[in-house]
């Protein structure tokens, strides 16, 4: 644990700190200024407080209580005076300290207070997780299941890397689940305790990016009537998960980079960082090697995010799942004894959902509404599908690959896939005449598009 211990008695900060175990970091300060300016420089899990600092009649010691409970509410405060007075104990515990030491005490009055203090912790912690939360989807434990091969080896990679604490880098199409993904990584740690705050970067005003994520100091700008933590103190001990990465301006990025190459944090109008400890987990649609070559991303940056990298496959590359994802979206709806027909399911199996996993979920709320019956019909879909069935036919037409002979098909199921998936964006590509217009024609970012092309490229030799 990280323990300020605050004193103005020399001896006594010297001594506690002998008796506490190497494996804390320790700091010391011996008044409320010098407290405060090491809470500001660093984060503090636990700190013991004398009252009555400068000689000022337990004042002071109440004052700095008072200051951590408002600034730090996830710092566990201990009091220590030399007097056993009931109403001093009752000013204590209302001030936000949890306990109260009378002086002098022994090792094994301290040792019992760092054993318990980590509990006390991740209470506290746990505690202003859920305030950050309040007003949106608490975050909860998931547990991920698959019959598809490709997402079983991304389970597989999550799995492996459990409990190393090094950045993550989660990629994969709009819609595939990135969110999700980052929410497993937390979830296989299992500890309630460890925040897990989530940034949509791609939402934040840029004159307001900073703060967001770093914080700010009172006065630092207009309208700035009071300290905030930023996403990152907030997060420190648990997981940061930055959606949309790739949007972040060139400066923040620079800013981005310096926390997680130092670990430390500056909050607008502070010149001094603040030392944090939490994983990063990023995750971006964006092609980052074409950013880089077009200096819109930083490389330095990309290197220090994607420590490890997780690549999600589209909806359409994991089709087992498909039926299993649609009755699960049901039975999460409460849409009561809706099932889907065979033909309904046929549907769910062929489409190519462009939109992945936020487009089926999306299709099977409209599908739900619009069904007369129980039963869910092909028509009560199809509303809602970003492609519609004549785009098909209308490729198929266009397309030698409905005539396949059979001997040119056995034992290249791969390949001939690929060249209908080519053919398909050849033929997007002239009926719209830009890469862009033709992703978006397609229902895929243009960065995934572009990828297809180059992976597909050496089938046309």
């Amino acid at each position: 644990m990280r323990i300020l211990i605050v004193d103005d008695e020399t001896l006594v900060r010297k001594t506690m700190q002998s008796q506490i175990p190497s494996t804390h970091t320790v700091a010391l300060a011996d008044s409320l200024e010098e407290a405060v300016d090491v809470l500001d420089k660093q984060i503090i899990d636990l700190v013991f407080t004398d009252l009555s600092l400068d000689e000022s009649a337990d004042r002071q010691g109440i004052e700095l209580i008072q200051h951590i409970s408002k600034h730090y509410p996830s710092t566990v405060v201990v009091a220590m005076t030399g007097h056993d007075e009931s109403h001093l104990v009752e000013a204590c515990m209302k001030a936000g300290a949890v306990d109260y030491l009378v002086k002098p005490f022994d090792g094994k009055v301290l040792t019992q207070v760092l054993r318990k203090a980590p509990v006390l912790h991740r209470l506290l912690r746990r505690n202003q997780t859920l305030k950050h939360q309040a007003g949106s989807k608490l975050v909860s434990h998931i547990n991920l299941y698959t019959k598809s091969p490709a997402f079983k080896a991304v389970i597989d990679t999550a799995k492996k890397i459990r409990g190393s604490g090094q950045s993550v880098l989660i990629r994969g199409e709009s819609g595939s689940g990135k969110e999700v993904m980052a929410q497993y990584l937390w979830s296989l740690e299992n500890d309630d305790s460890r925040p897990f705050i989530a940034v949509n970067c791609g939402a934040i005003p840029s004159h307001l990016a900073e703060s967001e994520l770093f914080g700010h100091k009172k006065g630092a700008f207009t309208g700035a009537t009071e300290s905030r933590a930023g996403k990152f103190e907030s997060a420190d001990g648990g997981d940061l998960f930055l959606d949309e990465l790739a949007t972040l301006s060139q400066d923040l990025q620079v800013k981005l980079l310096r926390a997680l190459s130092s670990g430390d944090i500056y909050p607008v109008g502070q010149d001094f960082g603040k030392k944090v400890n939490c994983r990063t987990i990023a995750a971006t649609n964006e092609n980052l090697e074409e950013m880089i070559a077009d200096k819109k991303f930083r490389e330095d940056l990309f290197f220090r995010i994607k420590k490890f990298t997780i690549t999600l496959p589209p909806l359409r590359q994991r089709k087992e799942d498909i039926l299993d994802l649609a009755n699960e979206f049901l039975r999460a709806g409460n849409y009561g004894d809706k099932s889907f027909s065979k033909k309904a399911e046929e549907l769910l199996l062929t489409y190519s959902w462009p939109g992945n996993i936020r487009e089926l979920k999306s299709a099977i709320e409209v599908a739900c509404v619009l069904a007369e019956d129980s039963e869910i019909e092909v028509s009560d879909l199809t509303p809602h599908l970003v492609q519609s069935a004549p785009v098909y036919e209308e490729v198929i037409k266009s397309s030698s690959v409905a005539e396949i002979d059979e001997a040119a098909l056995e034992g290249r199921y791969s390949h001939v896939v690929s060249e209908f998936e080519l053919k398909l964006i050849d033929f997007a590509l002239k009926k719209k005449g830009s890469e862009s217009a033709a992703a978006r024609y397609l229902g895929i970012p243009r960065s995934t598009l572009g990828d297809i092309r180059r992976r597909l490229a050496g089938i046309k030799k």
